[in-house]
């Protein structure tokens, strides 16, 4: 329970943290529209972080544990599956853009949102899917 608060309550500093950095520039520079996108994508991935470890909080009160084995499992296997399309993800993202005009902090963070992107769909799959034990024909 202790180790559940504690991300907790540096999910929230690190949140209030992004809130005031967003704020301080936006009174310096102009925020462009591809900005609030990123910031609404950051905003929904923290409101589901938080609401994530609520429910841990939650299920930690009532003495149950936060992850079972299937969970384990359903990570690693969406981690080990995103891990190798991502080697795809990668030769494509260099092959589009080798005589491209794009900076290199474009191409490094497209290929890093993909790898997130890749993870949370193996994870959907997988978690609505269910993972074969190896006992099965």
């Amino acid at each position: 329970m202790k180790k559940t608060r504690t991300i907790l309550y540096l999910l929230i500093g690190l949140t209030v943290t992004f809130v005031v950095g967003i704020t301080m520039y936006s009174t310096v520079a102009e925020i462009k529209p591809i900005e609030y996108l990123i910031y609404g994508i950051v905003g929904l991935l923290v409101i589901f972080s938080i609401l994530r470890v609520f429910k841990n909080l939650k299920d930690e009160n009532k003495g149950l544990t936060t992850e079972d084995e299937l969970s384990k499992k359903i990570k690693l296997k969406a981690g080990a599956n995103a891990f190798m399309a991502s080697f795809y993800l990668w030769t494509m993202i260099l092959l589009f853009t080798m005589d491209s005009s794009f900076s290199n902090e474009i191409i490094l963070g497209i290929g890093i949102f993909g790898m997130g992107v890749l993870f949370v769909g193996f994870w959907v799959y997988h978690n609505n899917k269910g993972i074969n034990d190896g006992n099965q024909n």
